[in-house]
């Protein structure tokens, strides 16, 4: 008898996996990368650091649709896995466990109306024609959170969000077991206005951020933390620095506002332009030093962009100017304060690869800068054969002084953000990237880069960089 039960209950297993099964459509795509590089990872002399690096990545994402009006997606990652690492599960034997979780949400439609709902882990990002990314966004501006969108006419559309960053990363035992901060989370909620005319795109936004005191007590020394804590905060200020009652405020505001524009009506030219402002002040508090400093954060950028699309090649100009440090180092940062930004303007200082694992070498937004980048993209005079060639300069925006002053004794102490640059310092970059499609969903990419680091020797006196640094790459895209 029992072996009947267990059988019906088997059966019926079976049938019900079966009619779930019909009841929803089931896709999954992704990539594949293997990648092996040879390249200066940064500007030390010296510094020791292996030139040789080979990794392999898997991007899976996979939608369960149950109609037109509601969907649940998830996203899986697995590495990247450097080859020989053990920590990355690539050491001899494997085996790792090294699967992450990137998105996971349910899309569904309030029924009656065109508004589109997300709730989950998601990709954030703020809009930008001329040169994205710059605040929050690209493939790290991962989070939980919701969005609502909808499109109120043809032309006119909006989109709610609200992030939440951080909350719940400290803690300390009670009698009731552990208890977690009120003061340690980190909110923001935003809105765009996407229009789109004949031609013409313009979307204005604005942003707001809630950030308590102790949303950074465990930015640690690597990832997307330590680029929210170089990102947010002045020179002088570390996580160590924020906790306990050194801020006199519990929480502290951040916001900002801008806006981007696209036109096209000379098409094939294509001309864009963006600028933001923003600002986060925490109160006043300590610094490493030990003394006073106002722990705030205000700054602006505006960045354009010039196109003019051909038959075999797209000619472009891409410019920006970002603020700098004043000489003041005790009174905040006058830097763009930037969340999680993502910023591809090139391939070797900057995230414009296709993960061939050598980049951002410059980091990962354009704060305290100004730049000019000349391209010629899509350049093709052979079936399946195409290039992509940049010339960049920059140079530093940050008053002298704040180097002077020891409040950052090293550039690269903020290069999860950005590397730090003063108004005597400058760097050229030139990158020649090419893809060959060896199958229609199978590329091979070949990514050669220089960056010329010019550092003024009566700056930076306790650093000696590197001027000279090289990069090549190769790696191979299988996408599903």
């Amino acid at each position: 008898m029992k072996k009947v039960i267990t059988l019906l209950l088997a059966a019926g297993l079976v049938i019900g996996a079966a009619s779930a099964a019909n009841a929803v459509d089931i896709k999954a795509k992704g990539l594949w990368h293997n990648a092996m590089s040879f390249a200066d990872r940064n500007f030390e002399k010296h510094n020791g650091s292996d030139k040789m690096q080979n990794a392999t990545r898997i991007r899976t994402q996979i939608d369960v649709i149950a109609s037109e009006s509601l969907k649940g997606v998830v996203y899986f990652e697995i590495g990247p896995q450097n080859w020989g690492k053990g920590a990355d599960g690539a050491s001899l034997g494997t085996d790792g466990k090294v699967v992450k979780v990137r998105y996971n949400y349910v899309d569904w439609v309030i029924p009656q109306t065109e508004a589109k709902v997300r709730m989950g882990l998601q990709n954030f990002s703020l809009p930008g024609f001329a040169l994205p990314h710059v605040i929050l966004g690209g493939g790290g501006a991962d989070g939980a959170g919701i969005t609502l969108s909808t499109q109120f006419t043809k032309n006119i559309g909006a989109t709610l969000f609200w992030l939440r960053a951080e909350n719940d990363n400290t803690d300390s035992a009670t009698d009731y077991g552990k208890q977690y901060h009120y003061s340690d989370a980190m909110d923001f909620t935003g809105i765009t206005l996407p229009l789109k005319f004949d031609g013409v795109k313009v979307t204005p936004w604005a942003m707001y951020g809630f950030v308590g005191r102790d949303s950074f007590e465990n930015a640690g020394a690597s990832g997307d933390q330590k680029k929210l804590l170089q990102g947010l905060l002045p020179l002088g200020v570390s996580n160590k620095t924020l906790t306990g009652n050194s801020l006199t405020d519990r929480h502290g505001d951040a916001w900002w506002a801008g806006f981007t524009t696209e036109l096209k009506v000379l098409d094939p030219f294509r001309f864009a332009l963006d600028a933001t402002y923003g600002r986060v002040d925490l109160g006043e508090g300590l610094s490493t030093k030990g003394k006073k400093i106002d722990v705030k954060r205000e700054g602006w950028i505006v960045s354009a962009l010039a196109e003019y699309k051909m038959e075999s090649v797209t000619p472009g100009l891409t410019a920006w100017y970002s603020s700098g440090d004043d000489a003041n180092v005790n009174n905040g940062s006058e830097r763009l304060p930037t969340i999680n930004p993502d910023v591809k303007v090139t391939s070797y200082g900057f995230d414009g690869t296709n993960f061939c694992r050598a980049q951002q070498v410059l980091g990962t937004s354009v704060d305290g800068t100004f730049g000019i980048v000349a391209h010629l993209k899509d350049i093709s005079f052979f079936e399946d054969l195409s290039h992509t060639l940049r010339v960049a300069f920059y140079r530093g925006t940050n008053n002298t002084e704040n180097v002077r002053q020891k409040m950052i004794t090293k550039p690269s102490e903020t290069v999860s953000s950005m590397y730090y640059m003063t108004t005597a310092d400058k760097a050229w970059e030139a990158n020649v990237d090419s893809e060959y499609k060896i199958y229609k969903n199978l590329s091979l990419f070949l990514e050669l880069g220089y960056i010329r680091m010019d550092l003024d020797s009566n700056v930076w006196k306790d650093y000696e960089s590197k001027k000279n640094n090289f990069k090549g790459a190769v790696c191979v895209l299988y996408s599903f």
